[in-house]
């Protein structure tokens, strides 16, 4: 084996089995078929599922296995349930990716107590629920694992009309760090992915938005959006041999926001 192919199977995934929520579009469809290309089988989490079909055909072709539980992550509750399902149908979970989320806009003297509580419910609670269960069920087994949470640049900064997801997002990035240190000592790596302006489905209306996908491009240094298959190159580091040593971290893939003024 050369140096060049050894540093490679580095960010190899066989013989390894990721969960992916909000796995039926978007940056998680678009990470679940990275780590199937990577060589890892899928568990497909999210609430649609013809969503989550048409993902398992991706993986598929990719040469893995995909299992798929459609479920509504804002049913916090029963997270637990659903990851002893998993892990009887599907065995055991080497790595999580936590991708669902939702937003609401409205300003914030008029957003609705209802809506921030499902926002944080999603985006935060679902997020730490399903990492307190697959850290369970690796300190258990005495298996060591790997977490990848997605944050976002509004972890860092704001802008106006989305109170509820920026505190979601902030609360991901102290939350990844909080994990991270706490399960450092069961082989746990937790760390975060902080996405830029992404064109998804979930962002539609803004891309459409002329004069508001004109600012994005013009505040963006790259000078434009990015695409759900630029994030797999961050996401399959973090869930690879190749990051053992890297934990408690957000890797922002913005095109450069961050770092401009």
């Amino acid at each position: 084996m050369t140096k060049e192919s050894g540093i490679l199977q580095k960010f190899r995934l066989e013989g390894r089995r990721a969960l992916v929520t909000g796995a039926s579009r978007g940056l998680g469809r678009a990470i679940a078929v990275g780590f199937a290309e990577a060589g890892a089988d899928l568990v497909l989490v999210s609430r649609g599922r013809t969503g989550l079909e048409e993902t398992a055909h991706l993986v598929e072709k990719a040469g893995q296995r995909a299992h798929v539980f459609p479920f509504n992550l804002e049913d916090t509750e029963g997270i637990a349930g659903l990851f002893a399902e998993i892990r009887k149908r599907a065995g055991e979970v080497d790595i999580l990716v936590n991708v669902a989320g939702t937003i609401h806009r409205a300003a914030a003297v008029d957003f609705p107590l209802e809506e921030w509580r499902r926002v944080l419910e999603l985006n935060l609670t679902a997020t730490f629920a399903f990492s307190q269960v697959f850290a369970r069920a690796c300190i258990q087994t005495g298996r060591k694992g790997k977490i990848v949470n997605i944050a976002s640049l509004l972890s860092e900064a704001a802008r106006p009309s989305i109170p509820a997801y920026t505190a979601s997002k902030g609360g991901i990035r102290q939350l990844t760090k909080a994990l991270a240190v706490e399960w450092a000592p069961h082989g746990i790596n937790v760390n975060a992915i902080g996405p830029g302006y992404f064109q998804t489905e979930m962002t539609r209306p803004l891309v459409e938005d002329e004069n508001f996908s004109r600012w994005v491009r013009e505040r963006t240094p790259l000078g434009r959006w990015g695409r759900p298959e630029e994030l797999v190159g961050a996401a399959v580091y973090l869930a690879s041999p190749a990051s053992d040593f890297v934990t408690g971290q957000i890797i922002y893939v913005d095109g450069g926001w961050l770092a401009s003024l």
